[in-house]
Parts: structure tokens; C-alpha cells; sequence
């Protein structure tokens, strides 16, 4: 329950960015939010809520603008959308997969810097091995599998912090 009322479904975004040696932007939680299945700590690929009635589009390009300060000229993201998934009852994420002809990494401001930081690119196949934002792990997966029309009803509860390896 939020401010009296139930909470019925949250829909939002996620991002993998993919450089040219084929690494991918991996951001690190600074907030916890249980609710959204992430706790500061974690990382994942860069993910954002939608408003009510916003379309993909519009919420990546937000995305890119609160998360990804300075590269929204740099990455091309592909149209068509890569995956469905339910991250924690009641939210799920549209998965999407964008490319940057350059290694750049964002440039924190102060409304990302509350929110996300730790931006750094690996293999995904390392990605995989970090303590991972529940449902990353299964959009990195997929990725890795260049799997497309995946839908993921049931993303598997995050490893405990002590098992992941750190960056």
C-alpha cells in the first residue's frame, strides 16, 4: 500500500547499452527501494519507472537523460523491444538493447549521482557474477543469448550480498 492506495502494477524500462569490444554499461544501486526489487548495493543495466499512460520511447529517452547524463547524442537504441519481464509482483520491465560507438561513461550529475553511480563496462558474462537487481540477471541472460520475445513471469530473488563477486 502507497499513501492509502494499492499498488497495481508498475511498468518500466530497462537499458542494456552495448559498446563495440561487446561490453555492457553496468550501473550500481545507491538507494534501496524493496519494493522495485533493488537495494543500494546491487547492479544492473540502467532501469527506469514509467508515468502512467508513457510510452517505451519516452520513458528510455528519460532514462537516458536522468541515468546516462551526456550520452543521450551517443547511443542508438534498437526499436524493437527484446523482452518482457516481472521483476517483483506487480512491476514488470520491458527490456530494450542499445549501442555506442565509444567506451564513454556517463557524467554524474546531481540528480543521478542520489540514485545510481558506479558506472563501469564488462562482458556480460561477468556482469552475471555481480550481486544483481532482481531481474538483471535474467535480462543479461537473455542478452548474452541474443534471445528476443523473452517472457520472464518469475525473475529469481537476487543471491545474498556475501556470494556475488564485487567489482
Amino acid at each position: 500500500m502507497t499513501h492509502g492506495m494499492p499498488i497495481l502494477r508498475v511498468r518500466g524500462v530497462a537499458l542494456i547499452v552495448s559498446n563495440p569490444r561487446r561490453e555492457v554499461l553496468i550501473i550500481q544501486e545507491l538507494q534501496t527501494k524493496p519494493h522495485l526489487g533493488k537495494y543500494a548495493g546491487m547492479f544492473s543495466p540502467p532501469m527506469e519507472t514509467s508515468h502512467k499512460g508513457e510510452p517505451d520511447h519516452s520513458v528510455i529517452a528519460r532514462l537516458i537523460d536522468e541515468e546516462l547524463p551526456g550520452l543521450a547524442n551517443f547511443i542508438t537504441v534498437e526499436s524493437e523491444r527484446r523482452g518482457v519481464y516481472r521483476i517483483v509482483p506487480r512491476v514488470w520491465v520491458s527490456l530494450y538493447a542499445g549501442h555506442i560507438q565509444d567506451s564513454l561513461l556517463p557524467t554524474p550529475d546531481e540528480r543521478s549521482e542520489e540514485e545510481i553511480g558506479g558506472y563501469t563496462w564488462m562482458l556480460p558474462k561477468d556482469a552475471i557474477t555481480l550481486w544483481l537487481r532482481q531481474g538483471a540477471r535474467e535480462m543479461l541472460s537473455d542478452y548474452i543469448k541474443n534471445k528476443s520475445g523473452a517472457v520472464c513471469r518469475h525473475c529469481c530473488p537476487p543471491a545474498p550480498l556475501e556470494t556475488s563477486v564485487p567489482l
